[in-house]
């Protein structure tokens, strides 16, 4: 259920029959102004009802009209959010088949090729004592 604030301007939201009644307080039909799917409304009141009976009291920009709508009538968007996809085959995504924690790498690690380690360069600095960068006298 969308919340709308007090000064807010919405949009009418009956996709499926493209009009809808405005009625008074009470749910009463009142007269017979309809507004179409996608009209501009501002939001003068509301009447809290709890999860399914929440009205509010709306204004349309263009006419002028002004009554009740329940919430499921109105949508924040001008154009309507798709209907979520949903993936026929079960399968997740490529990349999404195995979860990876926080700091794990993207990728396996590669295994070495030789289980000996490599043997150690000569040295090619000018100090053959082993003095190495950062040491003290």
């Amino acid at each position: 259920m969308p919340v709308m604030a007090v000064g807010q301007h919405v949009f009418v939201n009956c996709p499926g029959s493209g009009t809808v009644v405005l009625v008074d307080v009470t749910g009463k039909v009142e007269s017979s102004v309809r507004l179409a799917d996608g009209i501009e409304v501002e939001v003068l009141a509301w009447r809290p009802g709890g999860a399914s009976d929440t009205r509010y009291r709306v204004r349309a920009s263009s006419n002028g009209a002004d009554g009740w709508l329940p919430a499921d009538y109105l949508r924040k968007l001008l154009v309507p959010l798709p209907a979520p996809e949903s993936t026929s085959t079960g399968q997740a995504p490529a990349g999404e088949d195995e979860v990876r924690l926080f700091g794990q790498r993207s990728r396996p690690e590669r295994p070495t090729t030789s289980a000996t380690p490599a043997p150690a360069l000569p040295s090619t600095t000018a100090d053959p004592g082993g003095r190495r960068f950062g040491q003290r006298f």
